[in-house]
């Protein structure tokens, strides 16, 4: 993707880091249990919560497991929320678009039986 259109779509480093702030403030509070996380960072830590806890019996610092999840949840959040927003931009240009044909994939094709006969 060209540097020009990320900037101009807000993926610049500034953006990135606000949005890794914000989710890592979601996953602690989610992970505390507390009501103040947004909804979709509550269901991602419900959804997780089994490999979570699989994740921090491993640990032998609970505070250390609980900084770490917190972590691995901004970093996947944070990720998740840039490509949101750059697939968003390029359904803007239409370039998400789904045409009537179906894609066309030629390092597979391979020629119908009747051009393989032998005449």
């Amino acid at each position: 993707m060209p540097k020009a259109f990320s900037l101009t779509y807000g993926l610049d480093l500034d953006t990135e880091m606000a949005s890794f702030w914000s989710w890592f403030r979601d996953a602690r509070d989610a992970l505390n249990e507390k009501p103040e996380a947004t909804a979709q960072v509550r269901e991602l830590v419900k959804r997780e919560k089994a490999m979570i806890a699989r994740l921090a019996a491993k640990e032998s610092d609970p505070e250390m497991a609980r900084f770490s999840l917190t972590l691995a949840v901004a970093m996947v959040g944070s990720h998740y929320a840039s490509n949101q927003k750059l697939l968003a931009a390029l359904q803007d240009y239409g370039l998400l678009q789904q045409t009537d044909q179906a894609p066309i994939f030629d390092t597979i094709v391979e020629p119908s039986l009747e051009e393989e006969r032998p005449r």
